[in-house]
């Protein structure tokens, strides 16, 4: 039908809010729409949802009767919308009655009938009263549910009726064959303290600009191209519907300089084109790119209606909705464009896909017709622009292997992680990351054309279109270490439609067109076509100019000076935080390693125009954001236009160390191989399982600076299924098999071990595949993989961060640092993300200064935990005569040291542990117990200690290696300096 449109094209987006009726409705089918959203925390009434953001679950529903999750799809904090088109028999007085736990409230034709907000139970109920003409009206309920029972009821009493029944489907109508998007991830409430471009959308068009709008009465176009003749006049493709042939080409005259509607002509000049997504101009004759060609079309009588076509090419088309050929440049006698891939209803990407060769971004020959693959890994790439040197740049849309969507830079032979089945042409190539991230449902949701700005103050930067979060983005890019990154910033809204193509005119203009559709797509309370420029007007905008990073933060310019005011509640106007994104299968995807970040200083430039920040903890591969809410304004006393940037940090300046840990869940997994969650203390996502399946495989691109040996470690746990004892799987470097791993058995599921073995590896990216071959046993799970310069030590914490350590439960370490290169005990046991056989360990550690009346093992309590297995106490034991197996220096419940060497508290004290592991024979059975030497503060307190059994919250005793482990007793112990040397 004809909205299913790119349904899927963009397939991105919801809005929170029903659009408004159009003068055609579009074709309905029974029932309501149920969207629900996350919102991962309690609330105590019904949420305003921030505009532009895709449900966690989008279904139809035959009524609005629903109580268990799953119906709801979630079980606490939620939000639920159900969306309908209301049917009135007849003109009356109807009477609605809200059930729900917790709040709710009904809107009919966005008038609120029924207000039953606030946290309650399903009793009582909340009646509401209006006066309906007869026929369809709008209707919304909101609810929200924080924890316990869940229920949300709509029943009615229509004029005439006795008593109340369930709202019938009859009575209730949705769009119909509209594509039900949705993403995981929790979503965002509107804060009492938003505004539009601060914290919120903006709404009003950059006063940068004048708008313009270029459509004549009756003249609807729903804009896939945009292109100009040498004479000046416009030529546009519009869509034509899914699945349909009825795609157009439109002579528009009458666009450049001072103009109006009333000044606009156009000309359809060609029809009958299969939902065109490009179109360009060349030597006077024009090209479209048709879902399954490349087509010229020639006007030959100079009536400049486009009647004879030619087919240049075509690529691999399987019929599928969604496999759109998008474009379209043209350079050098070549046309540059993408092909998106299929996929279903609903945005997964179909497996298998109907033909290879999609997903890919193509350049076709003018003359000849050869159409060259350049680049794949592509999902929904719709939007390509050339930047300032001449490079090629593409959006691509949230989706299976797109946590988000992102900006990219085409390179020859580049795969740009959307994995399909069969194998894509560049699917073994190492995953080239985007440019730019952009934040799903915070700076865009189906982004489109970026476009190069050639002058004015954002010159040399990119501005972006985006179809359902709408509007123009812009994005000012650097180069760190090689790589692409930078930031992108709110730019312009206030326009008719959603964004689908940008283009710059004669006129030094932006040319914007619009389109929309029926389902989780299209701006939301916007027309579904467009046609619109934004003109230059010289006005100078307070904005933020550039985001730039530095060693130890960012450099800000802004376009104008600061005023005194905001300059004096610097840096604490400032808020950062951080996180990373994990391409998975799954549609779209949640924020990970998320973190705020302190401000620690802000510098002001003489000018007051440049703002230099220390940003403490700011780390690689990441996506920062910041904001500086208002007020925030500028020397002349305006406000900041918008407050907020997303930076994308692929680098950071400065020093380059090389990477250390690797999530093997983030691999490529084939054969099998899947991703879960059901066991604890995996430190990513999750971690690689169905490694019980013969070729079951997972392969993750590594990169080292110097060719050579290298300690290859792999994180695995190794249970008792289907049967306990050492277990094999085989190792892969860049195609070759190098040898069989051993993986001896961690006991339970539960508990993870390291096995480290020496790999040759090439300067530069390598990949490391471990597999389930022919003669392994396979039966493990797959966590982490270590890749290390052969050393004698390892250094697990110098001040410098907590990169080497987890919590046990595997969330990102969090202990505090403090002053002296330390980090303080918090919020549970750190271990470290390696484990060890034999070894040597250094710790340094200082008990806290405590009031006489803790005592015992309240005070300065920790502990230093020999492969999570053996403890040897910390605790503050200054001055203590009583030797025992609880105070400090003591291997816990084993045995006192033979001294009491504890120094004062504050005071900086070391154990320097000699540890050798308990041996065990191939049946598993342990044939020598682990023993331990401790020298404390200098002195030998331990030595050659044999420990019989674990000391105690230890996991189990078993032949597989261990991490080390800090304990967390609730006393605010410090740490600095750790190392470890394995035997």
């Amino acid at each position: 039908m004809r909205r299913l449109l790119l349904a899927a094209l963009l397939i991105s987006a919801v809005a929170a809010a029903p659009a408004p009726a159009f003068a055609a409705d579009p074709p309905q089918e029974p029932g309501v729409t149920l969207r629900t959203y996350d919102i991962g925390q309690p609330m105590s009434r019904v949420c305003e949802l921030k505009p532009g953001q895709t449900p966690n679950v989008d279904k139809l529903m035959p009524t609005v009767d629903w109580s268990t999750t799953e119906q709801f799809g979630l079980n606490d904090n939620f939000v639920t919308h159900a969306i309908a088109n209301l049917t009135a028999p007849a003109a009356g007085t109807y009477t609605f009655r809200l059930v729900s736990d917790d709040g709710s409230k009904l809107y009919l034709d966005d008038e609120l009938i029924a207000d039953h907000d606030g946290l309650h139970d399903v009793e009582p109920p909340k009646d509401g009263t209006v006066e309906l003409t007869e026929g369809v009206h709008r209707l919304r309920v909101e609810h929200f549910d924080k924890d316990g029972g869940q229920r949300l009821t709509l029943s009615w009493r229509p004029p005439g009726a006795g008593d109340f029944t369930v709202v019938p489907t009859s009575a209730l109508s949705t769009d119909a064959g509209v594509v039900r998007v949705t993403a995981p991830g929790t979503k965002e409430c509107v804060a009492g303290t938003d505004t539009p471009g601060d914290g919120l959308p903006l709404t009003a068009v950059n006063p940068g600009y004048d708008l313009t709008n270029l459509r004549p009465p009756g003249f609807e176009p729903q804009v896939t191209g945009i292109a100009w003749r040498p004479d000046g006049k416009m030529v546009i493709s519009t869509w034509g519907g899914s699945d349909q042939v009825t795609g157009e080409v439109y002579l528009v005259s009458g666009t450049s300089g001072t103009t109006g509607p009333d000044k606009v002509t156009y000309k359809k000049i060609a029809g009958n084109l299969k939902e065109p997504m490009g179109i360009a101009v060349v030597d006077g004759l024009v090209y479209v790119s048709q879902k399954h060609e490349l087509t010229e079309l020639r006007d030959t009588d100079r009536d400049d209606v486009l009647d004879t076509r030619r087919t240049v090419a075509t690529w691999p088309f399987g019929g599928n909705f969604h496999e759109f050929a998008f474009g379209l440049l043209y350079k050098g006698g070549n046309f540059y464009l993408n092909l998106s891939v299929s996929i279903n209803l609903g945005g997964a990407t179909t497996d298998p896909q109907p033909v290879g060769g999609r997903g890919t971004s193509i350049v076709v020959n003018r003359k000849s017709g050869k159409v060259t693959t350049v680049a794949g890994g592509l999902r929904t790439p719709n939007g390509l622009g050339w930047g300032d040197n001449g490079d090629l740049y593409v959006t691509d849309n949230q989706g299976g292997w797109l946590p988000s969507s992102k900006l990219l830079k085409i390179e020859e032979g580049a795969f740009y992680n959307h994995f399909t089945n069969p194998d894509g042409k560049f699917d073994d190539q190492p995953v080239t990351r985007p440019v730019l991230w952009l934040p799903q449902n915070q700076i865009a949701n189906s982004p489109s054309t970026p476009v190069l700005l050639k002058s004015g103050p954002y010159k040399g930067q990119l501005v972006i279109g985006d179809v359902t979060y709408g509007g123009l983005q812009r994005a000012a890019l650097e180069t760190v270490h090689g790589q692409e990154q930078g930031a992108v910033f709110r730019h312009t809204q206030g326009l008719e439609a959603g964004i689908n193509r940008v283009a710059l005119g004669p006129d030094g203009a932006i040319y914007v067109g619009g389109l929309g559709a029926d389902g989780n797509w299209g701006q939301d309370g916007k027309l579904r076509f467009g046609l619109q420029k934004l003109t230059p007007n010289g006005k100078n905008v307070f904005d933020m100019k550039t985001i730039k990073a530095t060693q130890t933060g960012f450099k800000i310019k802004y376009t104008k000076p600061l005023s005194p005011e905001t300059i004096a509640k610097l840096p604490s106007a400032y808020a950062v935080e951080q996180w990373r994104y994990v391409p998975t299968a799954q549609y779209g995807g949640p924020e990970v390693d998320k973190e705020a970040l302190p401000v620690t200083t802000a510098k002001v430039s003489g000018d007051k125009k440049t703002v230099t920040l220390t940003v403490e903890g700011l780390r690689r591969d990441r996506v920062v954001h910041l904001r500086s809410p208002r007020p925030f304004s500028a020397k002349d006393g305006e406000t900041l236009w918008s407050t907020e940037a997303w930076y994308t940090m692929n680098e950071k300046p400065g020093p380059q160390e090389q990477e250390v840990f690797y999530e093997a869940e983030e691999g490529n997994r084939e054969g099998g191989a899947t991703l879960a969650t059901d066991h604890r203390g995996y430190s990513g996502i999750g971690f690689v399982a169905g490694f019980g399946a013969l070729n079951a495989s997972t392969t993750k691109h590594v990169t080292v600076d110097k060719a050579g040996d290298y300690q290859v470690g792999l994180r695995y746990s190794n249970g008792p299924n289907p049967f306990s004892g050492t277990k094999t799987v085989s190792v892969y470097v860049n195609g070759k098999k190098i040898k069989q791993v051993s993986l001896p058995s961690t006991v339970t599921w539960e508990e993870w071990a390291t096995v480290n073995e020496t790999l040759k590896l090439k300067k530069g990216v390598n990949a490391i595949q471990y597999r389930v071959d022919a003669t392994d046993t396979g039966h493990i799970n797959l966590e982490l993989i270590s890749v290390r310069k052969p050393a004698k030590r390892i250094t697990l914490f110098e001040g410098k961060g907590l990169d080497n350590w987890i919590h046990t439960d595997g969330r990102r370490a969090q202990w505090p640092a403090v002053e002296g290169n330390a980090v303080e005990v918090c919020c549970g046991d750190l271990r470290t993300k390696e484990a060890f056989g034999d070894y040597k360990l250094h710790v340094e550690f200082k008990v806290p200064q405590l009031p006489p009346d803790v005592t015992g093992q309240n005070r300065g309590n920790s502990g230093v935990y020999q492969q999570e297995r053996y403890e040897i106490q910390i605790l503050d034991s200054y001055g203590d005569t009583t030797l025992d197996n609880n105070e400090a220096g003591a291997i816990y419940t084993v045995k006192a040291p033979d001294v009491n060497v504890a120094t004062a508290p504050e005071t900086w004290q070391t154990y320097d542990i000699t540890f050798k592991a308990a041996r065990y024979d191939e049946a598993g059975a342990k044939t020598a117990n682990a023993r331990v030497s401790l020298v404390w503060n200098g002195r030998t307190v331990h030595s050659d200690v044999e420990i019989p059994q674990g000391t105690g919250g230890n996991i189990p005793e078993g032949p597989s290696t261990g991490a080390i482990r800090l304990q967390d007793h609730g006393n605010k112990v410090q740490y600095r300096n750790v190392w470890i040397e394995p035997a």
